[in-house]
């Protein structure tokens, strides 16, 4: 397999209703940089590159369409041969991370061993202290995921308090974040959400997503 047959049958599923739709959900990529792709579909192409390749058959790619980005976040993690060398090729990839779809996904396909949790969370840290919108977004989104209990609550809203951009996807990344810390210290996240720290929207975002949690 080739990388140019990951492209072609990329293309050989490609469903324009589909298309259509990932258009209205992901409004911030433009519509010719989606090919049309279900995720089932590609994490069916992710297993058979990951069962055949090594992920050298990723150099050629210029992640151009959004499958391919997320076709990477399938196979990154599993395919690397350490959690430093998958930390390595995560920082290369950054600058493609162009949607929240993108980094919600590497967030959730991230792996991280006992022996590289700290490591971990400093890294997701150090894209929280960021500048760019889907860099911070995928700090907070592996927090959420992988952090989100006592033990890093004061250094998740340390690093919340310091966010400088007002951008949507961060801020709803951060109220996310906070709503299910809610739930891990509520006296905590009551006075983090009374005091100065944060901006009025996030307070408002994350209110919400807590009521919405306490109806369920």
């Amino acid at each position: 397999m080739t990388y140019k047959d990951v492209v072609r049958e990329l293309s050989a599923n490609a469903d324009e209703k589909y298309r259509d739709f990932i258009a209205k959900l992901v409004p911030t990529i433009e519509k010719d940089t989606i090919i049309g792709v279900r995720m089932g579909d590609l994490r069916r192409l992710a297993r058979e590159i990951r069962k055949e390749e090594n992920l050298d058959i990723f150099n050629e790619a210029k992640f151009y369409y959004r499958e391919e980005k997320l076709l990477y976040a399938l196979c990154l993690f599993k395919m690397s041969e350490s959690f430093d060398a998958a930390m390595n090729a995560l920082d290369e990839f950054l600058p493609y991370i162009d949607s929240w779809e993108v980094s919600d996904l590497i967030a959730g396909e991230i792996i991280i061993d006992e022996a590289h949790i700290d490591k971990a969370f400093q890294k997701a840290l150090s894209y929280v202290h960021s500048e760019d919108e889907y860099t911070i977004r995928l700090g907070l989104v592996i927090m959420n995921k992988k952090f989100n209990d006592a033990a890093y609550i004061e250094r998740i809203l340390d690093a919340i308090k310091n966010i400088t951009l007002n951008t949507y996807y961060v801020n709803m990344a951060a109220a996310w974040l906070l709503c299910e810390l809610y739930f891990t210290d509520k006296a905590k996240v009551d006075e983090f959400l009374f005091s100065d720290a944060i901006s009025t929207e996030i307070k408002k975002m994350t209110r919400q997503k807590i009521r919405e949690s306490l109806k369920k």
